[in-house]
């Protein structure tokens, strides 16, 4: 179940670093303010993107249960979840490019780039989030080969326009970040068809969900929604701290962060298979074998990202190498690798933790430990390391070490509690009738 999810998502960063990679091949500030929006624009639809958590959660617990009824209607709360998501964000977008980018974008170097990119990519965005429901139903399921297919086929269709739209080819102009934005559209809109059809083969038609399903996947999703939203934006708002100190640093860091993305899809895809086998094993009433799944996720995730960690330590320049000219950004890069080369056991362990987490049900908890790490240790670190400290990228990484190590301890100490049963809302994964 693991591995084609990480592959999907290894094609979804494929993507993502192609975009930066290219950029870089057209300035600095340009490459910055694509790094930056894209982050941007995540904010704006993070709540959603969490709240589909909800109904997956459901469709898990219901489908280890045999429950096929509270399937389709759970799996039916998602896709509306999701769609009215990408609409939101949609009306936001527009809306922030219209009238906020000066108070968001400090640098106005970056600021006409950053708009160019955004007003296009806004128009993604129902697509985007429409298949973003149907797929995490999908993977409540099981099926993770239609996410791997669906992001090789996306990733596909953005290279490629990547190349033409950015640079130009024969009567086609070069347009830049409007060009990449243009082949970021067109890889969800592809994505979304490919997501949709498989979600009528696996569930059917959409059918208007019971008010129990509604209320089941509301309550699991805000917290997920709630923790995505301020964890994003933490994070977020570290990198505008960073654009007060330069192009460079947005820049240097945006690279590491998509190199770093390649070395998190196996927690990605170990924590989501995970989640998904713990929310089946709780939904058959089997908590000794969700704890078991869980540990096998971990090891394998703590395996496989402390090799990437060794790798980037060692070979931080020669990594950092192909994606900028610059050579301030290259040294920063090269410093920011090996920060990552530290987090990346405490992440191994944080991101199956979460995902586990997030299965059983246990949103509250999650949103608590990690809007708390995040607000506490990692913004006001960065804004002390980067700014008073001086240290700009570098102490901005220094704070997301901090956050995501207190992270892996604390829910490594939550996750004790799975076995026994301890951990886990099966009165809202199952309905409150299966558990009475």
């Amino acid at each position: 179940m693991a591995w084609p999810l990480a592959v999907g998502l290894l094609s979804f960063t494929i993507m993502a670093v192609t975009d930066t990679l290219l950029m870089g091949r057209v300035n600095t500030a340009a490459q910055g303010a694509v790094a930056l929006s894209g982050l941007f624009a995540l904010v704006l639809v993070a709540f959603f993107r969490g709240l589909c958590g909800g109904p997956q959660a459901v469709v898990a617990a219901a489908d280890g249960a045999g429950d096929r009824g509270r399937v389709r209607e759970a799996a039916s709360a998602g896709l509306l979840f999701g769609l009215g998501g990408g609409l939101v964000g949609l009306m936001l977008l527009v809306a922030a490019v219209a009238w906020s980018m000066d108070l968001v974008f400090a640098d106005p170097e970056l600021i006409g780039p950053a708009s160019n990119y955004l007003i296009v990519l806004a128009l993604g965005l129902p697509f985007d989030m429409g298949a973003y429901g149907a797929m995490s139903v999908l993977q409540g399921l099981g099926d993770t080969r239609t996410r791997m297919w669906a992001s090789v086929a996306a990733n596909a269709v953005n290279i490629g326009l990547d190349i033409v739209l950015i640079f130009g080819l024969g009567p086609i102009p070069a347009l830049g970040e409007t060009g990449a934005a243009v082949a970021s559209v067109a890889g969800m809109v592809v994505a979304s068809g490919i997501y949709l059809l498989r979600y009528r083969q696996l569930v059917g038609p959409p059918v208007r969900p019971s008010r129990d399903v509604v209320v089941s996947a509301w309550r699991l999703g805000v917290p997920s929604g709630a923790q995505f939203l301020l964890g994003v934006s933490a994070f977020v708002t570290t990198n505008l701290v960073l654009a007060r100190v330069g192009p460079a640093h947005v820049a240097a860091s945006g690279i590491v962060l998509e190199i770093m993305t390649v070395s998190f899809l196996p927690g990605r895809g170990l924590g989501e298979a995970a989640g998904t086998l713990v929310g089946r094993y709780l939904g058959a009433r089997r908590p000794d074998a969700a704890d078991r799944a869980m540990r096998s996720a971990r090891l394998l995730a703590l395996a496989i990202m402390g090799a990437f960690g060794v790798a980037f330590f060692v070979g931080a320049d020669v990594i950092a190498a192909p994606f900028s000219r610059d050579p301030e950004v290259l040294a920063l890069c090269a410093d920011l690798l090996r920060i990552a080369a530290v987090l990346q056991l405490f992440d191994a362990a944080a991101t199956v933790h979460l995902y586990a987490l997030r299965g059983a049900g246990d949103m509250r908890f999650t949103l608590i430990v990690s809007t708390a790490s995040a607000w506490l240790l990692m913004v006001p670190g960065t804004l002390f390391f980067a700014l008073v400290m001086g240290w700009g990228a570098t102490g901005a990484w220094l704070g997301l070490l901090l956050h995501i190590a207190v992270m892996g301890g604390v829910t490594w100490l939550r996750m004790g509690g799975l076995a026994t049963g301890r951990v886990g809302r099966l009165d809202l994964l199952l309905g409150r009738s299966a558990t009475a």
